[in-house]
This record gives C-alpha cells, structure tokens and sequence, in this order.
C-alpha cells in the first residue's frame, strides 16, 4: 500500500517465519514482568522511574506572566480525554482504549493526505513534538515559523494543529522536546514549560495528556501539572524494561511504546506484537538519533517516519469492558473477548460501542463478523466495527475473517470510537454480519484454559526474569499464538 515503508500483504501474520515467532516469544516474556512495574514501586522486576499521580499536589515554580501564564481550568473533564484508570487508558465514556499512530515531529503541520492516509491505516492516536527553549518557554518552530510571540508562540501553533487532529476523532499527546541541538531540559524548565503547557491545554478535548523525557524528577513534575490541570496524565518516557533500545512512556503501571528501536520492520513487527499480547497503545516513530541531528531548531523540520506494513492491523480501538484477550492469526482471523465490565468499576451508558479498527490493507477483499454476546451496529464494510453487548451479557466474542470478493473496508472520515455512536437496544446473543457477507463460522471458542492461562502469566512473569520467563513459559504463547 502507498505510503508504507516496505512490507506487503503476501505472508502476513507468519511475522517471518519460526525465527521471528521464538523473537517475539521472548520479548513478550520479557514485557510483563518488567511492564506490570513500570512506575510502580515494590516490584523486583521494575527498572523504571517511578511517576507518582497520588501525591498530594505541589505547588508550581514561579512563572512570569504573561500570555502563557496558567490558567484555571474548569473542573468538567473535556469531550473526549484519555485518563488513567488503574494500568488501563480510559475514555470519558469509561472504554478500555489502545492508541496507536504515528510522532508527527516538532514543527510539522500534518497534511491533509497524511491525515486520510493515517485514517486508512486505522490510526487513532498521534504524538505531538512541541520544542521547549530555555526557561520553558516555546517559540514557533518550523520550516517557516509563523508570526506571533516569539516566546510563547509555539503554544498557539501546537493548539491549531491539535485543533485539526482533534477534530478528525485523533486523541492526541503532547511530547516536550528539546528546542534546539545540544539543549537538555532542566527540571526547573521541565516545571515552568508543563505549568504553561497545561495552562494552556488543561480544557482542551481529545488529549491523552503531556509528556516529558526522562531523567528529572517526574514526581515534582507530575505535581507541577496537577496544580493548573487535572484533567490529563503526566507520562515520563524512559528506556522499555523489556528492551533498553526501546523506549516507553510511563504513569502509574500504564503506558505506550514510543521508541522502535532501528526502526527495521522486523524489530517494529515484534513490538507491535507484543502491543497486541499485553494490550499496550503505541506511538511509531523512526529510530533514535542524536539531537544535534534531529532537525529541532529555527527554520527546521525532522522528517516524519513512514510506518512499516507490519504493525498496521485489526485491533480494539476502545473496549467496552475489560479485554481479556485479542489477536490476529497467520490465516488472517481476527478475534477478541472482552467481559462488558467497566474499568474502576460502574456502568456504561446504554449503547456504549467497542469499536474494532479493521484497515483496508488487512482484509483487501472484505471481511465477514461473528459475534456472540452482542451485536454489530456498523454498516457491512466500515473500517471500524462497532459492537454493543447484549442486555445480560457477561463476556462478549467477536470474530472477524476474510472474505472472497467482497470490497475492501471503507476507511472512516473521523478516527476510531467518533465512528459508533450508542446504540440502545441490543439485544443478547445477537450475531451481526458486515462487508455484505452472511455470518460463517462458530463463534470465538472460549473455556477453561483460556482463562487460566491469563492468570499463570500474571502470577509466573514477575517473579521471573526474561530468559526464565521465555524458556518456562514459550509453550504458552506457542500455543495462544495458534489459537
């Protein structure tokens, strides 16, 4: 498909062969036990920083006046924010959310091609570069910096792009970066810069909350943010526990990948694999440089990073309840179960949809889906497949499998969950059908073995490490993977 850097259709979901599949066995093996503690304390398996959200608020450093002075936010949480429920992203609706997208890098305004483009391969979320200069304070940036304050500019240009992307159904973080080659931020500049970012953000809708580079004290930082804005998430990033050429971004035993390593197909494939093991979201960006070479400064613009074929593919954009497993198998055949339970506890709203994030580029000749517990409420052939549970449903199964010339799935104008609105009255065990084809197939098969095995990786992973892990439990995710 245009855009994509390599990749093809042909083989898909073999990942490479044996060798590839054993990679991503131990990467996964390595992932949750050193996850589960990302910015938790206690745990052994932790290398992480941790990145307190529960300490009491602090007050912030002493920041000039001025037009990015803070503001008070309005305690209504904005339409569509992404918080943190336990080691869950929510929406505002209460969804278990996975975002995944692109870093749209520090002055780059995202075309309009980009953006349909992005849609097609059913991203929904995208990570913003908004470069900080000394004293925390952000200048226009770009090829051709657009006039205003030269101080605080760069916070109206990243509003108006938010604005767009926003606006297209995206949930968007904003990342700090350094605004000029050789500048590392300062945690006295990491605090004035994030008192201004989230003075000027705190009541904007559609983010999923502000992040900042390791090695500064995120607790101070975290505080900093919650003095003006509480209503979004401080996220550190710091090197993956499972792999230190990757990167994450961490609060709180929650987090997304954000580094790839070299960025080769095959080292992207496993992470996204492994995304899709432990139901991590994720950012693509090209591999780490070194920030005199990153084209941050007046008059410049780093690159945006084509993603690989690899990691575009089905997944829940936004669940319904609490996941318990999704995955797509070598034959093509996409399938997730989730009990409709809400995160922290609660209800959802009558009509609450899943929405299933089903890209043109996996299933070129359409797609049929099998659903037991609930119902398909999308039109046959959306690009995003909507699923309301039924009235007394306790776990809800859904299956999506190829089909034989049928037309690919329309890629939807608006990102993700914008496209299933609620949809009261759906009934129990209802079966839905989309791209025109009849449902085929039994439903998800689900028994005793498929919840324990959950629960041996959860009480087995922490107390091992990565090669333990691997060579104890390898036969497992063998076998998952078969499933």
């Amino acid at each position: 498909m245009r855009g994509f850097a390599g990749g093809s259709r042909k083989g898909d979901g073999r990942r490479g062969g044996r060798p590839a599949r054993w990679a991503t066995v131990v990467l996964a093996a390595a992932l949750l036990p050193s996850y589960v503690g990302i910015g938790m304390s206690g745990r052994a398996a932790a290398t992480t920083a941790r990145v307190s959200t529960s300490t009491p608020a602090q007050p912030p450093a002493s920041v000039p006046g001025g037009a990015g002075a803070p503001t008070a936010v309005a305690p209504q949480v904005p339409p569509g924010t992404v918080t943190r429920t336990g080691t869950h992203l929510t929406d505002s609706a209460g969804r278990v959310v996975l975002p995944r997208g692109v870093t749209v890098p520090a002055g780059r305004v995202p075309t309009a091609g980009e953006i349909a483009q992005w849609l097609d391969f059913g991203f929904t979320g995208l990570r913003l570069e908004i470069p900080m200069t000394r004293g925390g304070l952000f200048p226009p940036s770009g090829e051709a910096p657009p006039p205003g304050d030269r101080e605080l500019g760069g916070l109206d240009q990243a509003g108006m792009v938010v604005r767009e992307l926003t606006g297209r159904g995206f949930t968007v973080v904003l990342r700090i970066v350094p605004g000029a080659a050789g500048y590392t931020p300062s945690a006295a500049d990491l605090t004035s810069g994030l008192t201004r970012l989230a003075g000027r953000f705190g009541g904007v809708a559609g983010l999923i909350g502000y992040e900042v580079p390791a090695g500064v004290g995120s607790a101070d930082l975290a505080g900093a943010v919650r003095a003006v804005d509480t209503n979004h998430t401080l996220w550190v990033e710091q090197p993956a526990p499972f792999d230190p050429a990757a990167r994450v971004a961490a609060a709180e035993g929650a987090g997304y990948v954000t580094g790839w390593v070299d960025g080769s197909a095959r080292r992207a494939a496993a992470l996204a694999d492994a995304g899709d093991a432990f139901g991590l979201g994720w950012f693509f960006d090209g591999p780490a440089v070194e920030s005199s070479a990153t084209g941050i400064g007046p008059g410049e613009v780093r690159a945006l990073t084509a993603p690989p074929a690899e990691i575009v593919r089905p997944y829940p954009a936004a669940v319904a309840g609490a996941p318990e497993s999704f995955k797509r198998d070598g034959a093509g055949v996409f399938r997730l179960v989730y009990q409709p339970s809400r995160a922290g506890g609660g209800t959802f709203a009558p009509g609450t949809a899943t929405a299933v994030v089903l890209p043109a580029w996996a299933y070129p000749s359409g797609y049929q889906a099998r659903v037991t517990g609930g119902q398909v409420t999308s039109p046959p052939g959306a690009g995003v497949l909507c699923v309301v549970a039924g009235a007394g449903a306790t776990r809800v199964s859904v299956e999506v499998t190829p089909a034989a010339g049928a037309p690919a799935p329309v890629a939807p104008t608006r990102a993700g969950a914008a496209n299933c609105a609620a949809a009261p009255g759906a009934g129990p065990g209802s079966v839905g059908a989309a791209a025109g084809q009849p449902p085929s197939g039994a439903p998800a098969a689900t028994s005793a073995a498929d919840d324990s095995d959950p629960v041996l990786l959860l009480l087995v992973l922490p107390l091992l490490g990565a090669a333990a892990a691997a060579a104890v439990l390898g036969p497992v995710f063998v076998r998952l993977r078969r499933r």
